[in-house]
């Protein structure tokens, strides 16, 4: 059986990665789990300073890092950043669709900016990160699109309808486009709850994992060509058992449920999660 370190070196050497979302959380993660193995990144995210901050960080490492500041809701900025990119490193292996938030669109927390912002980020910018990079990596003979759903895709989920709706969006997106360009490798990743501070103070999460053993478990994955993978396995099974359950019994779990959704609070201002590595995605 090869081993994991093998499979990683082997896929991602020198591979030329632009992923959103790099200055925290997850997408931070991806970044130092990948630095070893001498990726040409393109890092996009609001924060410059923090991508700068990174790319200082792994300085030491094999890798290289092209910056530059985007807010995934722009398509003009988000299209001028992937052609940008692949003019600076000759073209694209792989695009990882990584930004996200996650705001309580509950009915009694109802807030049309916040819906906005869920839509804009979550599926919006996802859908233009990769149609951006797709009008050059269809014209290659391989490439890789990844995408970061989440759990909470496999059903409605009370107080998270709206970020539910944009997960399992971006799902089917990438499930049609596979269709349609069988050359192409696509990657849908469910993670359920990662430890990052999106997720301070809720009482109810379960199953944590850490950032770092996220991301290599996404990294992992990814190199071994799986078309969708749903993490920790606890989540794994909540999501299939959650997917195939019949709608008057998950209807009657979610009414049992829905007082232990995390309170929300005072709404949280949006420029706190982009480019969080979709810490959304962690609230399942």
């Amino acid at each position: 059986m090869i081993r994991a370190e093998t499979i990683l070196r082997r896929f991602w050497w020198r591979k030329r990665l632009l992923i959103t979302g790099a200055s925290s959380g997850l997408g931070w993660a991806v970044v130092q789990a990948l630095a070893p193995y001498g990726v040409q990144f393109g890092l996009l995210a609001r924060r410059k300073t923090a991508l700068e901050m990174l790319a200082e960080e792994l300085k030491e490492s094999d890798s290289t890092f092209w910056i530059r500041q985007c807010d995934v809701r722009r398509r003009e900025e988000v299209e001028s950043a992937v052609r940008a990119f692949a003019r600076h490193v000759g073209g694209l292996d792989v695009v990882w669709a990584n930004s996200g938030i996650s705001l309580d669109t509950s009915f009694a927390k109802w807030n049309w900016q916040a819906v906005q912002d869920v839509f804009q980020t979550n599926l919006w910018g996802a859908i233009y990160t990769i149609r951006a990079a797709l009008e050059i990596m269809a014209e290659q003979p391989e490439g890789h699109v990844v995408g970061v759903g989440s759990v909470a895709s496999m059903r409605g989920l009370p107080g998270r309808g709206i970020y539910s709706i944009t997960k399992m969006g971006l799902a089917y997106y990438m499930e049609s486009l596979a269709g349609e360009l069988p050359h192409l490798r696509f990657h849908i990743i469910h993670p359920g709850y990662v430890r990052t501070p999106i997720i301070e103070g809720n009482p109810n999460v379960q199953f944590v994992v850490s950032p770092e053993k996220a991301a290599r478990k996404m990294v992992l994955a990814v190199a071994r060509g799986k078309a969708r993978v749903i993490f920790p396995w606890q989540m794994k099974l909540v999501y299939h058992l959650g997917h195939c359950m019949p709608e008057p019994l998950y209807l009657w779990l979610t009414k049992r449920i829905a007082g232990m959704v995390r309170p929300a609070g005072r709404r949280q201002d949006p420029d706190q999660f982009y480019a969080s590595g979709d810490r959304s995605s962690q609230s399942t």
